[in-house]
């Protein structure tokens, strides 16, 4: 499942730099996923890493909020409990989270925002 979302979130960001080259940069990833060891594992935790934390970042506001997460899953797949912490911690704080499911529905949401 994991290799599907991958190539979901590089065709987001490839289509997201295409289509809004300007900003392209605001549009972040932090590596907080995968395998590793206990060593690396603890060193991350430590300079910030937190589980749960959204796939992408726009960090570009609008007229309604402060900046776009995005969780980026599979058709089937689920957030974890650690996910929707931060979904509800990033609404409150005036940010718009949203779980994306498709290119398609990534390139909606995103121009949708911007445009709002």
């Amino acid at each position: 499942m994991r290799h599907l979302e991958d190539a979901l979130q590089i065709s987001c960001v490839r289509a997201f730099e295409f289509q809004h080259r300007k900003i392209a940069r605001l549009l972040h990833h932090s590596p907080n996923g995968g395998k590793r060891n206990a060593i690396e594992a603890a060193r991350f935790k430590a300079m910030g890493v937190r589980a749960g934390f959204p796939d992408l970042i726009l960090l570009y506001p609008n007229k309604c909020c402060h900046f776009l997460a995005m969780e980026l899953k599979t058709k089937k797949g689920k957030q974890s409990p650690y996910q929707k912490e931060y979904q509800a911690l990033i609404e409150s704080v005036g940010g718009k989270y949203v779980v994306i499911r498709s290119l398609d529905q990534f390139l909606q949401e995103v121009n949708d925002y911007l445009h709002s």
